[in-house]
């Protein structure tokens, strides 16, 4: 296994792609492990890993941003948050959060919320007054919402690891959802104490907020749909997948700004991203059988248990592990090697496997934003073009609220499970 660890550190290191090096991870796992009849699996473990009706869902939401973002929708939501949060002193902050936050309830990906966010703020945020460096750092940070507020792709590969259900895992996730999205607007109430930002000028105007709530609605419905469906029962996952494709085509037609001439290009980066997502998940699912082949699950689980068997304890332990693997490894990596390590820890000491699903996520997606491997931060320095090193300096408030909240939410996990229990759900059941 340390001959394994080696060759994916250094695949990394030298930029070799996420689903090449997970590959030859488990690869070199299995010809360390001494049995050449493992070779012949190979082929069965990454079908089967793909092979998961759940994660089917995947294309249609990326489909959906791509839509979103040619169409108009992230325009109009930004009109309508400026319309009555932008005359706040500090304003812009606040819409940046509240529109990372709606766009989470689509996008459903840290990168896809980074990406869009940083192509239509900066500029809207370098004219009220903000450092091009602090900017960077907000939309950063707020795009940590993206795989938390459901529907979220980080859910989705946690479900099909551990067979908890994708609807519980989605409820889950909007009441951290909104309380990290409050958590960064008291950092950006604090900040603001700091720097001289003025009041934007001009008054609330019922009229202006009017004009802008009508011309939103269409964009507003595409959320409201997905989360309501799957809330209610009316759709699965993967319908309201195509529901939001829908969804997010009917609002671009009415807002007449979709290129018809681009939807080719934009089903073309659709399947790219999926196909790259894919074999993530097929490797990752090779890699996951050869660890729990060789048994190191439970030398982990026996490991910990020897230093304490208090359930507080073990949880804090877990949560400092994740904090060091969210500094080295991409979402991707750490879900599909540490939840087949991780998952039945959790069960043993009585964990709620939905509690600990959306803690993991939290962990895991703020590592996209702390140095030295924060993907979200290397999105932000390439689309708005501020340098890593004062974005970095910039974006520890935001990591310190993330961290904090999550550890908090870590030991209460009835502020959790509280939406869940409404839709049914039975913890432990």
């Amino acid at each position: 296994m340390i001959i394994a660890i080696i060759v994916f550190a250094i695949l990394l290191c030298i930029g070799m792609p996420i689903a090449v090096s997970l590959g030859l991870f488990g690869i070199t796992h299995i010809a360390t492990m001494g049995n050449p009849a493992f070779f012949d699996i190979i082929t069965g473990r990454l079908y089967s890993g793909v092979n998961i009706i759940s994660i089917s869902c995947i294309p249609f939401f990326i489909m959906a941003g791509e839509l979103m973002n040619g169409g108009g929708i992230t325009r109009r939501l930004l009109d309508f948050l400026r319309s009555f949060i932008g005359r706040l002193r500090g304003g812009m902050a606040y819409c940046t959060i509240a529109l990372s936050a709606i766009l989470a309830a689509i996008l459903g990906s840290a990168q896809a919320n980074a990406s869009l966010l940083n192509q239509i703020l900066p500029a809207q945020m370098e004219k009220d007054g903000y450092p091009p460096e602090y900017s960077g750092a907000l939309i950063s940070a707020a795009s940590v919402l993206g795989p938390i507020i459901p529907p979220s792709t980080m859910f989705i590969f946690y479900c099909f690891l551990t067979d908890v259900s994708i609807k519980f895992m989605f409820i889950a996730g909007i009441v951290p959802g909104v309380i990290l999205a409050l958590a960064y607007c008291l950092t950006v109430w604090v900040n603001l104490r700091k720097m001289d930002i003025k009041k934007p000028e001009g008054r609330f105007e019922w009229r202006e907020f009017g004009v802008s709530f009508v011309k939103a609605i269409p964009a507003l419905l595409v959320p409201i749909i997905i989360i309501g469906g799957v809330l209610s029962g009316f759709c699965t996952a993967i319908e309201a997948g195509s529901v939001a494709c829908i969804a997010a085509l009917i609002a671009s037609l009415i807002y007449r700004e979709l290129d018809w001439k681009k939807i080719p290009d934009m089903m073309l980066r659709t399947a790219i991203s999926t196909g790259a997502i894919f074999l993530i998940i097929a490797f990752g699912n090779l890699l996951a059988w050869t660890m729990a082949k060789d048994g190191i699950a439970d030398l982990i689980i026996s490991s910990i248990i020897a230093v304490t068997s208090n359930k507080y304890i073990i949880i804090m332990l877990i949560l400092l592990i994740l904090v060091l693997v969210g500094c080295v490894l991409d979402m991707a990596s750490a879900t599909l090697i540490f939840i087949p390590v991780m998952f039945p820890l959790i069960q043993m000491i009585g964990m709620d496997t939905v509690h600990f699903g959306i803690i993991f996520s939290l962990m895991i997606t703020i590592g996209m934003i702390t140095p030295p491997v924060g993907q979200v931060l290397f999105i932000t320095c390439n689309v708005s073009k501020v340098g890593f090193k004062p974005l970095c300096q910039r974006i520890w408030p935001f990591i310190v609220a993330s961290f904090a909240t999550t550890f908090i939410l870590a030991y209460l996990p009835d502020v959790i499970l509280f939406l869940p229990k409404l839709f049914g759900y039975l913890p432990g059941a």
